[in-house]
């Protein structure tokens, strides 16, 4: 099963737009495992994370553009002690490298929990890795096979002016349902393009047709545009956690909210980070952080709904009916707000 699994990690690899569900069977029916970095453990001893809001120290990759971390998934022990050779990696003081092994299909879960998680990197050596992003691995927790049609969005922004004399590039990819022969876009400029990155598109509307270009590359481009200073460089935060959040790439966003909220801008950092710790199913971390913002900014209704969603899920109804009479009293006109009241009134009522 093994020689299987790395098999397919590279075959995926050597072809990133081929089909994965052959692999995606095999993660879910085989073991994998982590790298760690903690205490020294007691001869024989192994250390086992269950669920996915346990902490553990897991070895991670800082996507240096983006800011999201990639974890690296092995399919053997061999391969985590070939990984932390070939890097020449020495742990912390005190401290020990680890392997931690996991049942089919249980990572998957455990890693959504990771902060800044944007997926994960199935990694045989040096040369031979594939990754997987958030989506894929959401999937993949459920017990789901990841939809092997490229994932699609719409503009996420109000538009996207290119200013004149930038070079555009044209190409061609290959076909899916209801899209013949889609054109790929890209700005030189902006950074490259890797193959396994037109597995998630976003269509941009191109004079009377469209084009589309790889989800992380419309990122470099807002970027590169923000330099041109054609979009206006104040909202280039706001455009690009946007777009971060509508294209699902959670872990990137995550890392732009710390990044802000490092430079005094709490207000926005928290209500990004409300967005995603309820899009991620984060729910405990959505509540307090709600909390306090709605404490803090009671202007902003979006603390008070994500507040309230994220007590919802965690069935936490007394505290949830507390926020909610606290919300009503700010906002006595939201629609939402009185929906939500008025059906827990008719459930409360005598019978």
């Amino acid at each position: 099963m093994v020689e299987n699994l790395e098999r397919l990690i590279e075959s995926a690899s050597r072809a990133p737009r081929a089909s994965r569900a052959a692999l995606f069977r095999e993660l879910l029916r085989s073991e994998t495992y982590l790298l760690t970095v903690d205490d020294p453990l007691p001869q024989g001893e192994v250390r086992k994370v269950a669920h996915a809001q346990a902490s553990f120290p897991v070895w991670a990759d800082r996507d240096a553009e983006l800011g999201g971390v990639w974890v690296p998934v092995f399919p053997a022990r061999d391969r985590v002690r070939d990984f932390v050779a070939a890097r020449g990696l020495r742990a912390p003081r005190d401290k020990e490298f680890l392997w931690m092994g996991h049942a089919p299909g249980q990572v998957f879960g455990l890693l959504r929990g990771v902060r800044r998680f944007a997926g994960i990197r199935l990694h045989l050596d040096a040369r031979v890795s594939t990754d997987l992003s958030w989506t894929e691995v959401f999937a993949l927790s459920e017990g789901r096979l990841p939809d092997e049609a490229p994932e699609l969005y719409e503009l996420p922004v109000e538009k996207l002016t290119i200013p004149a004399g930038v070079r555009l590039s044209f190409g061609r990819l290959k076909g899916w349902p209801g899209e013949d022969e889609p054109r790929l876009m890209f700005m030189p400029e902006a950074g490259r393009i890797r193959a396994e990155d037109a597995r998630r598109l976003v269509r941009l509307p191109l004079g009377e047709g469209w084009a589309w270009t790889p989800c992380r590359h419309f990122l470099q481009i807002l970027r590169r545009l923000r330099i041109l200073g054609s979009d206006g460089s104040d909202r280039f935060p706001e455009r690009m956690l946007a777009a971060q959040i509508e294209f699902r790439m959670y872990g990137e966003a995550e890392a732009l909210c710390d990044w802000a909220l490092a430079r005094g801008r709490e207000n926005f950092a928290w209500l990004g980070l409300s967005v995603v710790y309820g899009r991620t199913k984060r729910y405990e971390e959505c509540a307090q952080l709600c909390g306090l913002g709605a404490a803090k900014y009671p202007g902003e209704r979006a603390f008070h709904a994500n507040g309230l969603r994220a007590l919802i899920a965690l069935g936490r109804r007394e505290e949830a009916a507390r926020r909610l009479d606290g919300a009503l009293k700010i906002f006595p006109e939201d629609e939402w707000l009185r929906a939500l009241s008025r059906e827990w009134s008719s459930q409360a009522a005598p019978r």
